[in-house]
């Protein structure tokens, strides 16, 4: 468990028809209080595997944005070391399947802060590509402003169960509503996390169905939605909350708020 100043950093350790996200958004998805994804949701999603001695665990989640980088949170690479960590792609089960890579260059973003979360983004170069399938695609990323209101869906391998340190072996997969920074603001002004607070262009925050919400080993994963023109892009890279599943929005790194920083690191 990796606590910062009292607020959830959420990293951890430790066959059915394809569904289109689409269908999963619009349909009754509650991560803690989340159901089991499906193979054909989430072709862009990734485990980051962090390996000590010679046991391997789940560190945190991300997504494929091209044939060579991964999207993910500041946190889960800040200060960490190459040969501890490896990528695996194309399952939804942490035990088995998938494509396993190295990793060639962590990229943090420079202006990170472990003590206030902000700029709490990061791209992975692998070693060679990711050979794309019908299990393994990139997904796209929204230029624009996530709209307030919408329907979203998250998906990650966080603890199901935050008091027992349950571990999902299948991704799951949990709905949201955006939600605007200054809403957000308020709702969090009654937490005990104000010092984090405001929210900046960086960060969104999303509303979560009540007893549910992102936790250990969702840190760094894809928050996507459908766009206007009803495609799956990615809004959002999982980065704090307050633990685990209370009545209090969880917040993300804003894929828009970055998306001139991300394009400088992979083109």
């Amino acid at each position: 468990m990796f606590l910062h100043f009292g607020i959830l950093l959420l990293l951890s350790q430790g066959l059915v028809g394809e569904v289109d996200v689409s269908e999963a958004i619009d349909g009754d998805s509650r991560i803690i209080g989340g159901q089991d994804a499906t193979p054909g949701m989430a072709k862009y999603q990734v485990s980051i595997r962090i390996h000590k001695r010679k046991r391997e665990g789940h560190g945190c989640g991300g997504s494929i944005i091209n044939e060579q980088y991964v999207l993910t949170a500041a946190h889960c690479v800040f200060r960490k070391k190459l040969k501890d960590m490896s990528i695996v792609v194309g399952s939804n089960k942490l035990s088995k399947g998938g494509d396993r890579y190295m990793i060639k260059k962590l990229v943090p973003h420079e202006n990170y802060s472990p003590r206030t979360i902000k700029n709490d983004i990061a791209i992975i170069q692998i070693e060679g590509k990711f050979k794309f399938s019908d299990k393994v695609q990139p997904i796209e990323l929204l230029k624009e402003m996530a709209p307030v209101g919408k329907k979203c869906l998250l998906t990650g391998w966080g603890y199901t169960d935050y008091n027992k340190i349950t571990v999902p072996n299948n991704l799951q997969m949990l709905e949201f509503e955006t939600l605007s920074n200054d809403d957000c603001n308020k709702q969090l002004n009654r937490s005990h996390f104000t010092n984090l607070l405001p929210l900046d262009a960086g960060q969104l925050c999303v509303k979560r169905p009540k007893g549910t919400g992102a936790c250990h080993g969702d840190s760094g994963g894809p928050l996507v939605i459908q766009d206007d023109k009803n495609k799956t892009v990615q809004m959002g890279v999982v980065s704090w909350g307050v633990p685990c599943g209370k009545n209090f929005p969880d917040v993300f790194s804003s894929v828009h708020g970055f998306f001139d920083w991300i394009w400088s690191k992979i083109n």
